[in-house]
């Protein structure tokens, strides 16, 4: 019985084993091979950094970024080459709309969190690269939901998105496919692994970013070589396999960098030759595990000249396109504008198209057709035609036309503290040249992360209408963020906060939050506050965006309810 059971499962696995990949002439398109989005170790991966940097070297990477999961407070590792390999330190970060991956970002002064339009502008404010990850995730704490936030990439291949998607599936087919994957990793795991690789659902969402305007696409390997349940975090579920290993991860995909000028073997310089790629969008992802080395090129000439992949171009009479691959017989090259296909050509390595003068977005996939599934083996960055105007600045809010003083520098008069029992706090008027401001002082109890929190309150019972914004002056003694909300009850304990979050820094700045921007905090019974029932108003301290043990002061001067 024994023998006739290893004998089907070997029987089934042969005719569901997936082809082995294509081996394909050596690249001759100048690009360096990486992956971006590991985790090691120091979070919730399974192997140290000189390790995972060795398996990169098995696979024939050039460049490997790490981006364990942290707040961007801890001070990233210089790039460094490992077993031959450069590695680049970066952080995964989570907020309350997705995870979003910085790379060359220094330290934060204060704990980066919280929404994720926050998030974005502070990883741009301290000059990082920022990546949308996972954003077609169906577990919800991963999938990328603000839309509207300026994030720099996106990732639109993601491994561990695809086996998830196929496990949330309804019916018994996504569960045999992930069975028989189960059961082929053991003999052909790159091949296994790019198997289950799904279309991504977000490709119509970026589409429209890039209509608008610069949005880098990327893959991510989200490797962990640890795989949980799937609706848990590897780092969180006591029931982790071994697999799929790292080296294994990295035989499925990689991102081709097309760097400057070659590597010199000198980390600093080197790191900052990819990065630029990077950020330029000199990049395309391929998947390995369906034929390797991959070789591709994208350009497009006009009067103005050539510019390749990621890159802009000046109107300047019709464009002619050009895609050079090494594409085996039986894959199709595509290229796309604006949701439709302006050429699609078979068993071709060699396509240009020439299309006429017109402002633009195009961009250029290589489909292995003649497969059980048709899958995308090479995705490349868009190339914008457009005219040298900038664009069109969002439009302005309209100036006030009436103001209420919560605040005018004459008294400390309806303004108080709250804090919770462990934390501190004060407020008091200070004189400054010019005037008086309200100097609110704080103390974060120590400790884990415990609910510490400390807040300034101005109480308004009679509500916040007919206003449509609070207008105030702010600067604190170092770098942060601050809450401004409204809470829909006196008591603190049962109201119910909309907040929005603000950057402060030792530059007093007038800043201007309107009620409509402001989201939930926490669970509330509306979307939108409602402005007759607010209460109170409140600038909050809190662990989303400082530490335990922060203790600080805040100064704010006019303030006012606006509309």
């Amino acid at each position: 019985m024994t023998a006739a059971f290893v004998a089907a499962v070997a029987v089934w696995g042969a005719l569901t084993m997936p082809p082995r990949h294509l081996a394909l002439e050596a690249p001759r398109d100048g690009t360096i091979p990486g992956i971006i989005h590991v985790h090691t170790d120091r979070s919730d991966g399974l192997s140290g950094p000189d390790e995972v940097a060795a398996a990169a070297a098995r696979a024939g990477l050039a460049f490997v970024v790490f981006t364990d999961h942290g707040d961007g407070t801890r001070v990233p590792d210089a790039p460094v080459y490992r077993s031959g390999v450069l590695c680049i330190d970066g952080v995964e970060i989570s907020t309350t709309g997705g995870h979003y991956v910085a790379l060359d970002l220094p330290a934060s002064p204060y704990p980066l969190g919280g929404e994720a339009r926050d998030v974005v502008e502070d990883v741009r404010r301290l000059g990082g690269f920022g990546i949308a990850a996972h954003p077609d995730s169906p577990k919800p704490q991963l999938q990328w939901r603000d839309w509207t936030a300026p994030f720099d990439a996106v990732e639109l291949l993601n491994p561990d998105t695809s086996w998830r998607v196929l496990a949330a599936m309804p019916g018994w087919t996504p569960k045999r496919y992930l069975l028989e994957a189960l059961l082929g990793y053991a003999f052909r795991p790159e091949e296994v692994l790019a198997g289950l690789i799904q279309p991504t659902s977000v490709l119509d969402r970026w589409e429209a970013q890039t209509s608008r305007r610069r949005v880098i696409a990327l893959a991510g390997a989200d490797a962990h070589a640890r795989l949980a349940p799937r609706n848990a975090d590897p780092g969180n579920s006591r029931y982790v396999l071994p697999l799929p290993g790292y080296e294994s991860t990295f035989r499925v995909l990689s991102v081709h960098a097309r760097t400057d000028r070659p590597l010199s073997g000198r980390a600093a310089e080197d790191a900052a030759l990819v990065m630029r790629a990077i950020r330029a969008g000199h990049t395309y992802t391929a998947v390995d595990g369906v034929a390797t080395p991959p070789s591709f090129e994208f350009t497009a000439t006009n009067a103005r000249g050539t510019v390749h992949g990621g890159d802009e171009l000046g109107i300047g009479g019709p464009v002619s396109l050009r895609v050079s691959s090494n594409a085996p017989p039986g894959f199709t090259t595509i290229i796309h504008e604006a949701g439709r296909v302006v050429s699609s050509q078979r068993d071709s390595q060699e396509v240009r198209v020439d299309v006429p003068e017109a402002p633009a977005v195009y961009w250029a996939e290589i489909v292995a057709t003649g497969r059980s599934r048709e899958l995308t083996w090479i995705r490349g960055n868009p190339i914008y035609v457009r005219s040298p105007e900038p664009a069109a600045a969002p439009p302005a809010r309209a100036l006030p036309t009436a103001s209420a003083a919560i605040f005018d520098g004459a008294s400390a008069s309806g303004w108080r503290v709250e804090q919770d029992p462990r934390s501190v706090a004060a407020v008091d008027i200070a004189d400054v040249p010019g005037g008086r401001e309200l100097r609110f002082r704080f103390g974060l109890a120590g400790g884990s992360p415990a609910g510490q929190v400390a807040a300034l309150a101005f109480d308004t019972p009679s509500g916040v209408t007919p206003h449509d914004r609070l207008s105030f002056t702010i600067r604190a003694e170092t770098p942060m963020r601050v809450s401004v909300q409204l809470r829909a009850a006196a008591d603190k304990a049962a109201g119910q906060r909309w907040q929005r979050s603000v950057y402060v820094d030792a530059v007093s700045r007038t800043r201007t939050v309107f009620f409509d921007d402001l989201i939930p905090a926490g669970e509330t019974r509306t979307t939108a506050p409602p402005l007759e029932s607010v209460r109170t108003v409140l600038f909050v301290v809190d662990t989303t965006n400082s530490k335990p043990g922060l203790s600080g002061r805040i100064w704010i001067g006019p303030a006012a309810l606006q509309r």
